[in-house]
């Protein structure tokens, strides 16, 4: 009866470490490398770092510029009419025709609040970008 209570809790609580372990690691060391995630915050989906776009992840993923062969902003119109929040997906188009797609719950509040500012900053950089509603 021990062996197997404690088979139990090995099989409960090393799961849990290592799952402990992985969100330290992220979150402790893979984001500190960036110094400028603090402009972006938890209220925008990328940041700019070393001439490259940062998509504002768990685990943040820097696109050079050189790549980037357009950036696509969807999102729906009426949300942002009608509601406090709106959602937006960000699709990097790299040159080499893959996209990397990340969700954003946007609200009025940001630093760019809204995807027409998101734009303009984009522009900003030298991107082209695309509006999709």
């Amino acid at each position: 009866m021990n062996t197997i209570m404690i088979m139990m809790k090995i099989f409960t609580y090393v799961p849990c470490v290592v799952a402990i372990g992985v969100v330290i690691y992220v979150y402790g060391f893979k984001r500190r490398k960036f110094k400028n995630r603090k402009d972006a915050g938890a209220f925008f989906p990328f940041f700019f770092e070393n001439d490259c776009l940062v998509l504002n992840t768990g685990l943040p993923t820097p696109i050079p510029f050189v790549n980037i062969d357009h950036i696509e902003l969807h999102y729906n119109q009426w949300e942002l009419d009608h509601q406090l929040s709106y959602r937006l997906w960000v699709w990097v188009v790299t040159k080499n025709g893959k996209t990397r797609k990340i969700y954003y719950k946007g609200y009025g509040t940001g630093k760019y609040p809204y995807p027409v500012d998101m734009k303009a900053v984009l522009e900003e950089k030298g991107l082209r970008v695309e509006l999709h509603m």
